[in-house]
């Protein structure tokens, strides 16, 4: 089938958001067969639609307004198969439609951003990884079922490697979100050092921070080995949904390397290096 001048301008309008909000996934992502590729920018794509509502709006209530059209989109995608006019959106229904992508997965993955929109989201370490699990642990899951992998035991391996790398942005992005004034270390970490979300960040309890960074970090790691173990059982066939397990090992190493600190210069890690990494997968 010749593609048209509207497919090729759809996927590289689609390619170019997903390379503007979520770089990694996007080099990923030219890793995987050229046949795929449209497919996954589509979903990539939604994903970083919903991901970055908290940083588009003014008030968590325009927030919500932004996660209920998504809702109703789907909606309409199921009832009528009929997006509303958007180039995303138009394209996840094409992609729902060719590989009959489980509905109630996307409408987790827009339900559990509604935690973006509370600035201190998490009391425990478990509610961090169910995050974790329903973000990046969920769109890895999609990534694999549309990549051509199948099965229980791949699926779950692709989820452990979405998970943790889902983990491991958090940690990175620590300096971020508390520019934005949000804060996703789990309170009983914070509580455990004899700190509070306002006295956190204060000069004399950098240590204390870089403490909790560390066992965040430490924790991530445990994820990482369980996501490792998973992966090392799977074909080669089924390589593509599992090459950000990589990137993860890199930031991991990095985190270690400045110290637990996340706003460290050193902490950015160039493209050339990334695309190694995923080449090699180390």
């Amino acid at each position: 089938m010749t593609t048209t001048v509207t497919e090729t301008d759809q996927n590289s309008y689609l390619s170019g958001e997903v390379k503007r909000y979520d770089y990694d996934r996007w080099l990923a992502t030219l890793f995987a067969p050229p046949p795929a590729r449209p497919g996954l920018f589509a979903l990539l794509a939604f994903h970083a639609e919903i991901a970055r509502i908290r940083e588009t709006v003014s008030e968590p209530l325009l927030g919500d307004i932004r996660l209920q059209w998504w809702r109703d989109a789907l909606t309409a995608i199921e009832e009528q198969g009929k997006p509303p006019v958007h180039p995303v959106a138009e394209s996840l229904a094409e992609i729902i439609s060719a590989h009959e992508l489980d509905l109630a997965m996307l409408r987790r993955m827009i339900d559990i951003r509604a935690l973006d929109l509370d600035p201190l989201p998490f009391e425990t370490t478990a509610e961090l990884l169910d995050y974790a699990d329903e973000t990046g642990g969920i769109l890895n899951r999609l990534v694999f079922r549309m990549s051509g992998g199948q099965g229980e035991a791949g699926e779950a391996a692709a989820r452990a490697v979405g998970k943790v790398y889902a983990l491991t942005g958090i940690i990175r992005a620590i300096p971020h979100h508390v520019a934005q004034d949000v804060l996703r270390i789990p309170d009983e970490m914070i509580r455990a050092e004899g700190l509070t979300a306002e006295s956190l960040f204060s000069s004399e309890n950098r240590q204390a921070f870089f403490k909790i960074v560390r066992k965040l970090t430490e924790l991530a790691k445990q994820e990482q080995e369980v996501a490792e173990r998973l992966v090392a059982e799977r074909p080669k066939s089924e390589k593509p949904a599992f090459r950000l397990a990589a990137l993860t090992s890199l930031y991991l190493a990095r985190l270690r390397a400045v110290g637990f600190d996340p706003a460290h210069p050193k902490m950015e890690i160039g493209p050339v290096r990334k695309i190694m990494a995923l080449s090699f997968g180390r």
